[in-house]
């Protein structure tokens, strides 16, 4: 079953990402990976058979033959009934009575909440890292083989018009500006946004506001990283040959879409505080995203409005390989979450169904001195309560540090995104607990319901 799962999954990946996944055999075969898995299986299974073997060796040989192999544990504290019924106090404490078992039930109900919330930071980290179509990606771009200021700002309107582009969007670009801020001199790179960039830049936003930078004069934006030095409410000093001009620092954006140079600052304005400050009007590059429909012969008839003092790109190849991949990780980082998740479903039914069937005689016990079903229904729940509660605390416990500790160093340290408790994440593995802990107790008392008492007390 884990091989074919396995096949399919190569499938999938080249399906998704043929560029990267082309070569790998769909339906190969890794003896390494098999041997690995039945020696895990086999060392798994021999370790949970000790405690039983052991339990079993101390058994005469005449209990086992008669059938009654098993045995009571000697009880050293009764069943608090100060606060509870007999039934719910009972229930707590199968739960607490072996303090081994306790232990061990709580761990695995712990442990796959803190595993769900550790690996949940990759989400995280993959939506930062591996999506490289970004709402402002391009399909094509008009750039200035100068990379200055010499794209006729009326062509922005022309492709606009056009039925097969989708958006189109310019900026301006002034390259390693002189200024100074606070006393220190610093090199600027001043880029200029229109209203979809802003728009999209409203998603980045750490601090301030990026509305003040867009509809304000002499207001700008900056970008987070280990090459800022810039905050919010900074003013920069530009010198423009001998005019000095100021603009304010408004707003902070974990990313953007530029690459940072060692010693040289982007800095984003408006495109009318840009031209204010520069005196150009005309665009450094034009991105374009093209509809759905749109075929090589408009993307030509596109090409055909610049002229050859102007480079052409196309990255409509590449940004579908690069959603190929980004698919890919999406597969493999849910994948796993949904696992993980399935781990603990399955764990919890074993384990509540392992803990009421090694006290089936008790509870047959219980009903021949008069316990009915709804009391017995109700010492089972509150058993896998215990269970449940006492592993959702544990695992918050300890899980929501270790995703805060994950959190920053993968994310924060590198885009200044802060840490917020995951309440999406936690109630999503704290509600599969629950739901797996109500499903659990439902299949064991309807056993312990239509068996007569008879039949339970004598069950092996």
């Amino acid at each position: 079953m884990g091989i074919v799962l396995v096949w399919i999954l190569c499938a999938v990946l080249k399906f998704l990402c043929p560029g990267y996944f082309a070569e790998m055999p769909t339906f190969g075969i890794s003896w390494i990976s098999i041997l690995s898995g039945i020696a895990v299986g086999v060392l798994t299974v021999l370790l949970a058979a000790r405690a039983p073997a052991k339990k079993a060796a101390k058994v005469s040989p005449l209990a086992a033959v008669s059938g009654n192999a098993s045995y009571a544990q000697p009880v050293k504290t009764a069943a608090k009934t100060a606060f509870f019924k007999v039934d719910i106090a009972l229930g707590i404490h199968h739960a607490k009575s072996s303090k081994k078992n306790f232990f061990l039930m709580v761990g695995s109900f712990a442990l796959s909440i803190i595993l769900f919330l550790c690996f949940s930071t990759a989400v995280d980290f993959m939506h930062h890292a591996v999506n490289p179509l970004r709402p402002y990606t391009p399909d094509i771009s008009f750039v200035s083989t100068d990379n200055t200021c010499s794209i006729d700002s009326g062509l922005i309107k022309k492709l606009q018009d056009n039925p097969k582009v989708k958006k189109a969007y310019g900026r301006m670009f002034a390259y390693k500006v002189p200024a100074k801020v606070n006393g220190q001199d610093k090199v600027i790179n001043l880029i200029s946004y229109e209203d979809n960039q802003f728009s999209w830049a409203k998603d980045s936003l750490l601090e301030g506001s990026v509305d003040d930078a867009e509809q304000k004069d002499n207001k700008a934006l900056i970008e987070f990283g280990s090459n800022n030095t810039l905050s919010v409410g900074d003013t920069v000093s530009l010198n423009f040959g001998d005019e000095q001009k100021e603009i304010t620092v408004a707003g902070l954006l974990n990313s953007t879409p530029f690459d940072s140079e060692e010693g040289v600052e982007n800095v984003i304005c408006s495109e009318q505080t840009f031209r204010q400050l520069t005196g150009y009007s005309d665009y450094t590059i034009i991105d374009i995203q093209l509809s759905n429909d749109a075929t090589d012969e408009d993307v030509n008839a596109i090409r055909s409005l610049i002229g050859a003092d102007t480079n052409f790109s196309d990255s409509r190849l590449s940004n579908n390989q690069a959603k190929g991949a980004y698919y890919s990780f999406v597969l493999f980082i849910y994948g796993f979450l949904v696992i993980i998740a399935l781990i603990t479903i399955f764990n919890i039914l074993n384990s509540i169904a392992m803990s009421v069937s090694a006290r089936i005689k008790q509870y047959g016990a219980m009903r021949a001195i008069g316990m009915g079903d709804r009391q017995l229904i109700k010492m089972v729940t509150a058993e896998a309560t215990v269970y449940a509660v006492s592993g959702i605390v544990t695992g918050c416990v300890i899980g929501l540090p270790l995703h805060k500790l994950l959190f920053e160093k993968m994310i924060t340290s590198h885009w200044g995104d802060v840490w917020q408790l995951p309440i999406g994440v936690l109630g999503i593995i704290i509600l599969i607990v629950v739901a797996a802990s109500i499903i659990a107790v439902n299949g064991p008392t309807k056993q312990i319901h239509n068996m007569t008492i008879v039949d339970t007390i004598s069950a092996k």
